[in-house]
């Protein structure tokens, strides 16, 4: 997985970063996948960890894929973020697969 605050035309990510501004409005997650699948879903779970890890956004993607693939997930906040540390976790099929921690610094 790779989380960034920009992606390209293909919706990969095109600037990797962990730390983030207030005003950053948008976060990506980007996802790799490799293999064939007809019917398999993806979740994305948004938290800010500090103070009581608190989910504030989940999405989720079907995909069918024969081969590699990249599926990103976007949270978007049209206020400031609130300064803190954060996890997206990423799910396949209900069970968690990859996790990645991200801050948002003044």
């Amino acid at each position: 997985m790779t989380i960034g605050s920009q992606v390209d035309a293909a919706l990969a990510i095109s600037k990797e970063q962990r730390q983030f501004a207030p005003e950053d409005k948008a976060i990506y997650a980007s996802v790799a996948t490799i293999g064939t699948a007809d019917n398999a879903t993806l979740n994305a779970k948004w938290s800010y960890v500090d103070g009581k890890d608190e989910l504030f956004s989940s999405t989720t993607e079907s995909i069918a894929t024969d081969g590699p693939a990249v599926t990103t997930f976007k949270v978007q906040n049209p206020n400031a973020w609130p300064k803190g540390k954060y996890k997206v976790v990423i799910s396949l099929n209900g069970k968690m697969v990859a996790s990645e921690d991200f801050e948002v610094r003044g």
